[in-house]
C-alpha cells in the first residue's frame, strides 16, 4: 500500500527564538523641580579647620576682625591713646595704678557683671584721663597726630591720611616744643626768685653796713656776705661784669682782680646818701670794690628790703 504523506510523523512548526528582553534601564536621578530652593547647607563650624595631619589649625589674628566689633574698636583706640600719651606724661605709672585699682574695686563689689564686658574699657578710660591731666593740650594734639600718621602708614600705598598726619605732627610738634620751652623759662624764673626771702632775712641792719660787707667779702674771697645782699637784678649785673656762671664764681673773680696784699679799706668807706624816689646810693668808685668789679658798677644802690624786719640789700648798680 502506498503510504500517505500524511501518515508519517508530523513535524512541529519551527518557532523562531525570541531574544531576551533588554534589562530595564535605570531611571534618571530625580532632580528637584526648579521652583524649589536648594537644600540648606549646614552652618560652618566655628571650630578651627584641621590640617593635612588632622590637627586643628588655629585661626590667624586679624586687625580687621578685631575692629569690626564695637568693643574691639573702642579697646584698640583706648590702648593706642594711652601708649601715645604715656611718654608726654613723663612715664608716670600713677594713672595705670588708678585704672588697675578701679578694676579691683569693681571686682570686689561684684559690679563688673553690670558692665557687660566693658569693665576693661572703663579702666582704660581712667588711665587715659589720668595721663591727660598730667599733660597739656599740645601734648594731646601731638599724640593724636602721631596716631593719625601711624594709621596712614598702615594704609600705604594710600598716602593721603599719612600726608595729613605728617603735617599735623609737624604743627603740633612745634607747638609742643614752644610750650615746653615757655614752661621751662617760667620754672627757671621762679627758681631764680626763690632766694629773695632769704636775702631779705639775711640783709644788713642799716644801709651803712652794705658796702663794708661787700668790700670785706671781696678781700677775703667770701661769697656769703655779698651774695646774700644782691637782688636778682644786681646779681645779673655782677655776673655780666665778671663773666662768671654764678655768684660764688663772681666773688672769686673779684678777689683775683685785687692787687696782691691789698687789705680791706673799711676805714675810709663813704656813707650812703638818700636819693629821690626812695633808697640810698653809695659812691664806691674810689674803693677796692670798683677796682675789682669795674667802674661800670662803681655806684651801689641800696633799698630797704623788708620794713618789718629792718633789712637792707643791694637793688642794683650805676656807673661812676
Amino acid at each position: 500500500m502506498d503510504q500517505r504523506r500524511g501518515d508519517g510523523p508530523q513535524r512541529l512548526p519551527v518557532v523562531p527564538e525570541q531574544s531576551a528582553p533588554p534589562p530595564p534601564s535605570q531611571p534618571p536621578p530625580s532632580q528637584p523641580p526648579p521652583s524649589q530652593p536648594p537644600p540648606s547647607q549646614p552652618p560652618p563650624s566655628s571650630s578651627p579647620r584641621p590640617d593635612a595631619t588632622g590637627r586643628p589649625v588655629a585661626s590667624r589674628f586679624s586687625w580687621r576682625r578685631l575692629t569690626r566689633t564695637p568693643r574691639g574698636a573702642a579697646g584698640l583706640v583706648i590702648v593706642v591713646a594711652a601708649l601715645l600719651l604715656w611718654p608726654f606724661a613723663g612715664w608716670s605709672v600713677i594713672p595705670w595704678i588708678a585704672g588697675f585699682g578701679l578694676l579691683v574695686l569693681l571686682r570686689l563689689l561684684r559690679l563688673d557683671g553690670l558692665l557687660r564686658g566693658w569693665v576693661l574699657h572703663l579702666g582704660g578710660l581712667v588711665v587715659v584721663a589720668g595721663l591727660m591731666l598730667s599733660t597739656g593740650p599740645w601734648a594731646w594734639a601731638l599724640a593724636g597726630s602721631i596716631g593719625m600718621l601711624l594709621a596712614g602708614l598702615a594704609q600705604l600705598p594710600a598716602w593721603r591720611l599719612a600726608a595729613v598726619g605728617t603735617v599735623l605732627v609737624v604743627v603740633s610738634g612745634a607747638g609742643f616744643g614752644f610750650s615746653s620751652y615757655r614752661a621751662a623759662e617760667v620754672a627757671r624764673e621762679v627758681q631764680s626768685r626763690a632766694g629773695d626771702p632769704l636775702r631779705i632775712q639775711l640783709g644788713e641792719t642799716r644801709p651803712g653796713r652794705v658796702l663794708p660787707a661787700m668790700v670785706q667779702g671781696v678781700a677775703l674771697d667770701d661769697a656769703d656776705p655779698i651774695c646774700r645782699l644782691l637782688s636778682p637784678g644786681a646779681e645779673t649785673a655782677i655776673l655780666a661784669a665778671t663773666r662768671a656762671p654764678d655768684c660764688a664764681a663772681a666773688v672769686a673773680e673779684l678777689n683775683r682782680r685785687l692787687p696782691a696784699g691789698a687789705a680791706p679799706d673799711q676805714q675810709a668807706l663813704p656813707e650812703p646818701q638818700p636819693i629821690a624816689g626812695g633808697g640810698w646810693q653809695v659812691d664806691a668808685c674810689e674803693t677796692s670794690w670798683a677796682t675789682a668789679a669795674g667802674r661800670a658798677v662803681g655806684r651801689v644802690l641800696i633799698v630797704q628790703a623788708d620794713p618789718a624786719v629792718q633789712r637792707y640789700a643791694v637793688s642794683g648798680f650805676a656807673p661812676c
